[in-house]
């Protein structure tokens, strides 16, 4: 696939990618000027730029890129990959972060989550659903989602998942033991947002249930849970509502307030 085709698929599929030119070459270097990759969040490339040692530190700087959302220009000193000695060549590289849609994993496709999954998509997130029940219980309740993935179980599976560093978590699986398998999985990722659902008396047993597998404090205060902003209501699209209620107030940097109130404050 050529580098035009990779940015159409990418932009078709709502993926965020870094673009990387070769613009200058100094002395010996892998690729000419004109060179171009792309790099995606989750560290998958198309095209090169030389291979070697070269291409590991630019695509490096790229996924700072990408978490930072800031384009860089950057010399880069060619080296032999053997031994990290001057090859005699200076490459600068044009690195350029676009940004895909926002990045939502759905970990269980039961009532919630099939709403989740409909809301989420008519605000343009890009949106996976995961789950260990056979596809003709859940083939309608995931129709809205970008893609499905049949898991054996939810630790092993939700681990697995290739996600971008920024992305979203939403644990709404069909049973207590399943959202702690998917909750330990997701706590060892990095996340925008985790979200779980369930009452407090079943979030508490949870929480010690991570405690005892060696999560710190910090990582399971970042957890939203229960999930949502408490805006009244209990049908599963009400459910869903608050739940993307909570995820725009993240994704945007909101307040969770009534404007109303801010404009009087």
């Amino acid at each position: 696939m050529d580098i035009l085709q990779a940015q159409i698929q990418a932009q078709n599929e709502k993926r965020a990618y870094a673009l990387v030119t070769i613009v200058k070459t100094e002395g010996t270097a892998p690729r000419e000027a004109g060179s171009k990759m792309i790099v995606f969040a989750d560290g998958s490339i198309e095209g090169s730029i030389g291979g070697g040692i070269l291409e590991k530190r630019i695509l490096e700087d790229a996924t700072i890129c990408l978490t930072g959302g800031e384009s860089m220009l950057k010399e880069y000193e060619n080296r032999a990959e053997e031994d990290e000695a001057p090859c005699g060549g200076l490459v600068t590289a044009f690195i350029e972060p676009v940004q895909g849609a926002p990045e939502l994993i759905v970990c269980g496709a039961g009532h919630v989550g099939a709403c989740v999954i409909r809301f989420a998509s008519l605000l343009g997130y890009r949106i996976t659903a995961v789950d260990t029940r056979d596809t003709e219980i859940t083939a309608e309740n995931v129709a809205a989602a970008d893609r499905f993935v049949h898991i054996p179980d939810f630790y092993s599976g939700v681990k697995d998942l290739h996600t971008g560093r920024q992305a979203f978590f939403l644990i709404s699986t069909f049973g207590h033991a399943q959202d702690a398998e998917a909750l330990s999985a997701v706590l060892e990722k990095d996340a925008a947002y985790i979200g779980m659902l369930g009452s407090r008396q079943k979030i508490d047993g949870i929480v010690e249930i991570m405690k005892e597998k060696g999560f710190g404090e910090e990582q399971i205060r970042a957890v939203h849970a229960p999930v949502g902003l408490d805006i009244g209501g209990e049908t599963p699209e009400e459910v869903a509502l608050s739940i993307l209620a909570e995820m725009q107030m993240i994704r945007y940097g909101g307040t969770g307030l009534s404007l109303s109130a801010l404009r009087n404050e």
